[in-house]
């Protein structure tokens, strides 16, 4: 495998980046702060002239990234996408020392993000329990949450860092999950998200937003978190001017709250 005789010949696993065509392979590993760029071609390794610098990048293990069928994640993501010109998959820094493969064709087109084992990270459209549970998955960081909710960035969940800082991590429609910092801090009470019901939520767009705003396909967002102060999150539903709050079952509670 080309990749093997790159990393071979650089003595080690460790990479910065690693991009894969039908035809070539490169590798960029850090040697002495400085990033070194291979080039793998019919058969041949050699130095490349990149204009690849190292600025902190997150550095990776090779090996841990299934790329034993590239063949397949090129397939899958022509599908997606409808074009398979001039496919490469690379491997590199995302978010915050997140790595992950994303396929890209040329003339660009949308790019297609896989995680570590291959598998490809789906577009989600929020309405539908396997959708909805990817999403809540993805913006897991196995620690409590003040808030979890959908709006028109994505589905997100916040957490405090400190006393100071609110961390933001968002699973957009069509992209990778990601995390941002503010400035900030909450009196709300955390909770673990493990706690929510995928399909609850997904209902919430698919069946109960429809019937509020008495249209097929209305612009609706959601945010749970503990401000009522009762012995579980509860779920504020807006559509249009429209709020409802609801139980994590999804039963309307917003008449009880007074």
């Amino acid at each position: 495998m080309a990749v093997n005789a790159l990393v071979a010949k650089a003595d080690t696993d460790l990479a910065i980046r690693v991009a894969i065509t039908d035809t070539t392979a490169s590798m960029t590993y850090v040697d002495n702060d400085n990033a070194v760029t291979l080039d793998w071609q019919d058969g041949t390794v050699s130095t490349e002239d990149s204009d690849i610098t190292y600025v902190g990048q997150a550095i990776f293990e090779i090996s841990s990234f299934n790329l034993t069928d590239v063949g397949a994640m090129f397939k899958k993501a022509a599908d997606l996408t409808g074009s398979s010109n001039n496919q490469q998959l690379q491997i590199n820094e995302y978010n915050t020392g997140r790595v992950l493969m994303t396929v890209t064709t040329s003339p660009e087109s949308q790019t297609i993000f896989f995680r570590q084992d291959a598998t490809v990270i789906n577009w989600l459209k929020f309405d539908t329990t396997p959708d909805v549970a990817e999403a809540l998955q993805d913006i897991s960081t196995g620690t409590d949450v003040i808030a979890v909710g959908l709006n028109d960035q994505g589905l997100y969940a916040d957490s405090v860092v400190d006393s100071s800082t609110i961390q933001r991590v968002v699973r957009p429609a069509k992209l990778p999950a990601y995390s941002a910092l503010r400035s900030g801090s909450s009196d709300l009470t955390p909770f673990n998200p493990a706690i929510l019901n995928a399909s609850t939520l997904a209902s919430l767009l698919s069946v109960t937003a429809p019937e509020l705003a008495g249209n097929p396909n209305p612009s609706a967002t959601w945010v749970i978190d503990m401000r009522d102060h009762l012995s579980a999150p509860t779920i504020r539903l807006t559509v249009g001017a429209t709020t409802r709050v609801y139980d994590l079952s999804g039963t309307d509670i917003t008449d009880q709250l007074g």
